[in-house]
């Protein structure tokens, strides 16, 4: 049965993968319209009241502790407005190899990450599955053609920042207080909801700030495809990926998100009509293979509960 459950929840993470590995074509397409922050205040704020809506009709519980609540905003200011507003710039000076390389090592930020403040030390299937899956991203993208990036460095670090971000965000995300009551924690449906309204607020915030591209005037094309980045990509996408981390490991569900160069062969081949090589496609399978194995090992158990050695009860307790 928790083998089913875990089943769930990492086809959940999946489908969000699938979702986001379409959103770098279509943010491409769109970003000549509008800048990039305000594309990012637009898409996630769009979300968050459809969201909202939906939350009403379902009548979600919204009320929790404020320690709750303000997890929820630290989680979607870090993870949505820092982290893509980082990989937005990171994507636009380096190249998109290197943005898939260096986004396939976040699984082991978060596995360094769980070891510093977790106490939880990764098991060998988990290292060994997230350098498989990396290895399998680097044979999916070694054959793409080198583009002229006069300003990579600077991409390269962005896209690393936007590493630490997408691992805080999974820490804050994954952390559910010992002494809250399941009835006193926000749901997936809230806590999504809240965290596209508050990562559309920073990036209102960042507009006035952050140098971005001119803004024109949208065609229906732009409009629709808005629609589908906050529909899919932001709404549904983080549903989806919120529910995962309910019952996975936060290096387990970013390992899954190596998924994304793989579902990005898939969609070149279905809609592009590109040729997939056999590198490519072994490089797929690998990505697989790590994942899977990553998949397979389970949540260690605290180190309080490991080193505890129970004290035997007294001869006098125990003749009561």
């Amino acid at each position: 049965m928790r083998q089913e459950s875990t089943l769930l929840h990492i086809s959940a993470v999946a489908g969000a993968a699938l979702l986001w590995s379409t959103s770098f074509a279509v943010t491409k397409v769109v970003l000549p319209y509008v800048g990039e922050l305000t594309l990012g205040a637009i898409r996630f704020l769009a979300a968050a009241l459809l969201l909202i809506i939906i939350c009403f009709i379902a009548r979600a519980r919204v009320r929790a502790p404020w320690r709750a609540h303000a997890a929820v905003a630290g989680a979607g200011l870090v993870g949505i407005t820092i982290y893509f507003a980082l990989e937005n710039y990171g994507v636009a000076l380096a190249t998109a190899t290197d943005a898939v390389l260096i986004v396939a090592s976040y699984p082991v930020m978060t596995m360094v990450a769980e070891a510093i403040f977790h106490h939880r030390r990764p098991a060998p299937i988990n290292v060994v599955g997230a350098l498989v899956a990396f290895a399998g991203v680097v044979l999916v993208t070694i054959d793409e053609p080198a583009q002229e990036a006069p300003h990579r460095p600077w991409g390269i670090l962005f896209l690393f920042l936007g590493g630490i971000a997408w691992t805080a965000y999974n820490m804050i995300s994954a952390r559910k207080p010992a002494n809250a009551a399941p009835n006193q924690r926000l749901g997936v449906l809230p806590t999504t909801s809240l965290q596209n309204l508050w990562g559309g607020v920073g990036f209102c915030l960042l507009v006035p700030l952050l140098p971005e591209g001119t803004t024109t005037n949208l065609n229906s094309t732009a409009i629709w495809l808005i629609v589908y980045l906050a529909v899919g990509c932001s709404a549904l996408a983080f549903l989806f990926y919120t529910f995962g981390l309910t019952a996975l490991k936060p290096s387990q569900a970013v390992a899954v998100l190596n998924l994304v160069p793989v579902f990005g062969v898939v969609w070149a081949v279905v809609i592009a009509g590109e040729e997939i090589t056999l590198l490519k496609a072994v490089g797929a399978i690998t990505v697989i293979i790590g994942v899977a194995l990553n998949a397979r090992s389970s949540p260690a158990p605290p180190r309080k509960q490991r080193n505890h050695i129970s004290t035997p009860p007294s001869r006098k307790d125990s003749q009561q």
